[in-house]
């Protein structure tokens, strides 16, 4: 169920039916409207204006402000409105100990929804569109439901010109592009693409609060910022790595010259060239990483470059293509390009004089565990290939399976999320169907407006959604990774594999996946081939309670040092 965005702010309320109202309803009141799994803030307000009272509502996750109540009644502790635009029924009671008001909402279908009161003295808004008032950094949390994240917003004006960007101190990312912002009456907005992010929140009158929603891949978390400098959450992380080192560390630039791009790297290796066992080139998983893979200020290619050169090996890693110091459009870019940096990088290695040849080989973690077995059917010069956290199956199968177990973690009607997950694996196999079709886009958008279409949503409500949702599924990367099959690469390695999971992975099933690694790997005659299920670790390889991604940020273990072991020991059997 979606709400119209197409309305103005203030101007739009009217004058409403009212008989004897409490004061003590009158003000902001806010609530979460849970339709059938979907979370929705709202937002209402009660006012009265010389002789008359007035109400709207707001729906910030979907940028729907001062929606007009057409009918308001409040008789002693009961209070009634409707909405005609958007067929919006309340009825709810007031509760003055507990400062609630609780009643039905109905639109469609009848749902629970009570509101709390807000405290009007941190809430009342500023009514101003001078963007100079929001200027300076606003720090807050992002409250994700366990796994809180901390949000820094830096506004600032360049040769008359408004320019913004985000940091994201816990995942350790800085200088994260904000694509537009602005200041109208009261409501701030902004946007960043690349990460499907949308803020909608309220200035403060003192100017010092924005109280608002973030909105993400269609899922809606609180977030209210404060003017000035904010204290960076620190995070223990006792495996990174410090110095003195007792090995090599060198900084290095290598060229893909297919692309034209240069990526920037570390090389670390023992002193001696001469001890060197083998050489190991690092693959990042999806999404734009760092050459430490840096995650929730965990560094786990930092950990593993560091145990393994401690064990006599050398490794590179390197920022991803439009990442760091490296160049090149990151945006722009499938698995298959990312599979070139590689290659390009083994190539860089055996031009060198200090590292043994006949024996580099590939490390890589989850997309990168895709991408190690394309590279070695492009080459057959690689040595070995550790595949951390790897798909085996189909794409289309993985992605609606880990959406299902991720958000069985956090809900309990599991026959919906069965549904759910049966929606999404149509939807991803259209996809792979139509993912090399010129009409890709066309056929897409329609099949996800018919897909979010019922008689209780707007028109506006649905290309709203579409809009969202396109803006993750319409590009080069994703295009080329939904109709990925595993199988059809790992098929053609005879390379000696090392795969690791951990049991407890929501994003990559160890099961499913290692089986399908596994039978694949043998039927292709694969005479050297370690599969290893590791209780307890997650997709991160950490320790962990329950898998859920939602607990990176909190445990302290990066890397499990059983999964470094893992590594270390089926090495030595072989170097």
């Amino acid at each position: 169920m979606k709400f119209c965005t197409h309305f103005a702010l203030w101007w739009l309320l009217m004058v409403t039916h009212f008989t004897f109202a409490s004061t003590e309803l009158l003000g902001n009141w806010e609530g979460v409207l849970d339709a059938n799994g979907v979370k929705l803030p709202l937002v209402i307000h009660l006012e009265k204006k010389q002789d008359s009272y007035q109400g709207s509502l707001d729906s910030p996750a979907q940028g729907a402000f001062g929606m007009a109540m057409t009918e308001l009644e409040i008789k002693g502790n009961e209070l009634m409105f409707e909405i005609a635009s958007i067929h919006v029924h309340y009825e709810g009671s007031y509760d003055a100990q507990e400062q609630t008001i609780s009643g039905h909402f109905i639109q469609g279908s009848v749902f629970q929804l009570t509101f709390e009161k807000v405290n009007n003295t941190s809430t009342d808004r500023a009514d101003t569109s001078d963007i100079q008032y929001i200027l300076g950094q606003w720090g807050g949390t992002v409250e994700i439901p366990g796994n809180p994240l901390s949000l820094v917003l830096h506004v600032d004006e360049q040769e008359g010109q408004i320019v913004s960007s985000a940091d994201s101190p816990d995942q350790g990312a800085t200088g994260l592009k904000v694509d537009q912002i602005s200041l109208e009456r009261g409501v701030v907005t902004f946007t960043m693409q690349a990460l499907d992010v949308e803020f909608t929140g309220h200035l403060s009158k003192d100017l010092q609060h924005i109280e608002g929603d973030f909105k993400q891949q269609g899922m809606v978390f609180k977030l209210n910022l404060t003017k000035g400098a904010q204290p960076k959450q620190v995070y223990q992380r006792p495996q990174e790595p410090k110095p003195p080192f007792a090995y090599a560390i060198e900084e290095v630039v290598i060229d893909n010259t297919e692309a034209g791009i240069q990526l920037a790297g570390t090389l670390t290796r023992p002193k001696d060239p001469t001890s060197i066992k083998a050489t190991a080139v690092m693959i990042t998983g999806s999404g734009p990483q760092d050459r430490d893979e840096t995650v929730a200020q965990h560094k786990p290619f930092w950990v593993i470059a560091d145990h393994l050169t401690k064990n006599g090996y050398a490794v590179l890693r390197m920022d991803d293509r439009g990442v760091g110091q490296s160049t090149g459009d990151f945006k722009a870019a499938t698995s298959q390009d990312f599979a070139t940096d590689i290659s390009a990088a083994v190539d860089f290695l055996q031009q060198r004089a200090d590292i043994p040849q006949g024996s580099i080989g590939l490390i890589g973690h989850s997309e990168g565990g895709m991408i190690a077995p394309m590279v070695a059917t492009q080459r057959d010069d690689l040595a070995f290939l550790i595949l951390l956290a790897a798909p085996g199956t189909d794409i289309t199968e993985l992605l609606a399976e880990q959406k299902y177990l991720i958000a069985r973690t956090a809900a309990t009607d599991n026959e919906a999320l069965l549904k759910n997950k049966e929606q999404d694996l149509k939807l991803h196999q259209k996809m792979a169907e139509w993912s090399e079709d010129k009409d890709y886009t066309g056929k897409l958008t329609a099949y996800l407006k018919q897909l979010h279409t019922d008689e209780t949503t707007t028109e506006a409500a649905v290309n709203s959604q579409v809009e969202s949702e396109l803006k993750f599924y319409d590009n080069p990367w994703f295009r080329y990774f939904i109709a990925f099959k595993p199988k059809v690469f790992l098929s053609q390695v005879n390379t000696p594999v090392l795969a690791l999971n951990g049991a407890k992975d929501l994003q990559v099933p160890a099961a499913a996946n290692l089986s399908a690694i596994d039978s694949t790997l043998k039927l292709a005659n694969n005479k050297d081939v370690t599969i290893k299920s590791l209780p307890g670790l997650n997709h991160l390889f950490q320790l962990t309670e329950s898998g859920s991604p939602a607990e990176y940020v909190q445990l302290t273990e990066t890397f499990s040092p059983v999964a470094l072991d893992a590594m270390t020991d089926w090495l030595n059997q072989r170097f």
